[in-house]
């Protein structure tokens, strides 16, 4: 099977999903049915819980598998895996895949999007995260996903400028179909092509009984640990299927409180340095803003 053509690598929370679902409507796009495969990496939750599903390991074979066949109108393939963008090795391994690979990287302002990043995982059942904002960021891991040129130089070490397309979050919200056309036009794919679809969103979630979830955490940490179910908790598919059924089940849309002005002048000042040197890596970088 021939080689995958494209990867978004993140990042969390800043239109991938949007993105993901102009890149599958194109009927020249061969997408990733699941979008994130977790070949290179794998989700941000399961790496700081200790339960990577290590699909590195199941080799090239199996990650074509993932992928509709290159045939007929299908002349480009690919994924969108937010979590490739915070380990250097999974630049290592996608160097090593495909050097000539195209890149797609989406960016928000990184306060809104740790924050929005946290309500949306504050309830995993996979690793739950502290009571509040200010507990998460006490884990130096989580509190630097904002640090996006911290992340993205191990990709510009790497990858050739000209294989990289930067999206900015504000852009998707202002002027979707410019966006989208960029996005296709950079794929090599026709960029008139204007889909049919609802604006898509990955929403905070809450548990519906909280009980149920803390339930839920102490069951797939035991059935994890018996002989033979792990390997199969391992799955991708079993993994996301479980996790659909999880949601559909015991949780439900959730509306958050807005960053209070105090804790927001904090991280942006916190975050600032490595903005003004994610400002300069961009001059030399295709974006879409």
């Amino acid at each position: 099977m021939s080689q995958i053509d494209f990867i978004g690598i993140g990042a969390p929370k800043c239109g991938t999903t949007w993105l993901s679902a102009q890149l599958e409507a194109h009927p020249q796009i061969g997408f990733a049915p699941d979008k994130e495969v977790y070949y290179f990496a794998d989700t941000i939750m399961r790496r700081l819980a200790g339960k990577e599903l290590h699909c590195f390991d199941r080799g090239e074979v199996w990650y074509h598998e993932q992928f509709p066949a290159a045939r007929g109108a299908v002349s480009c393939r690919g994924e969108f895996c937010p979590s490739y963008l915070y380990l250097e090795e999974a630049a290592d391994r996608i160097k090593s895949y495909r050097p000539d690979i195209k890149l797609l990287l989406c960016l928000r302002p990184p306060v809104e999007m740790i924050y929005s990043w946290y309500w949306y995982n504050r309830n995993a059942v996979v690793a739950p995260l502290p009571e509040t904002f200010a507990g998460m960021m006490e884990n130096p891991f989580l509190r630097d996903l904002g640090c996006y040129a911290r992340h993205l130089k191990p990709y510009l070490d790497r990858f050739p400028a000209d294989n990289i397309l930067i999206v900015q979050f504000d852009a998707i919200r202002r002027a979707p179909d410019r966006v989208r056309e960029s996005v296709y036009q950079f794929l090599n794919v026709d960029p008139a092509f204007q889909p049919q679809l609802d604006a898509g969103k990955n929403e905070a979630r809450a548990p519906r009984f909280p009980l149920l979830q803390s339930g839920a955490q102490r069951v797939y940490e035991g059935i994890s640990a018996l002989p033979g179910v792990g390997k199969i908790l391992k799955s991708p598919v079993v993994a996301k299927t479980l996790q659909s059924a999880y949601h559909r089940l015991n949780s439900r849309a959730q509306k958050y409180e807005p960053l209070t002005p105090e804790a927001r002048r904090k991280w942006e000042a916190y975050y600032a340095a490595d903005q003004a040197e994610l400002s300069q890596l961009l001059r030399s970088l295709q974006v879409v803003d």
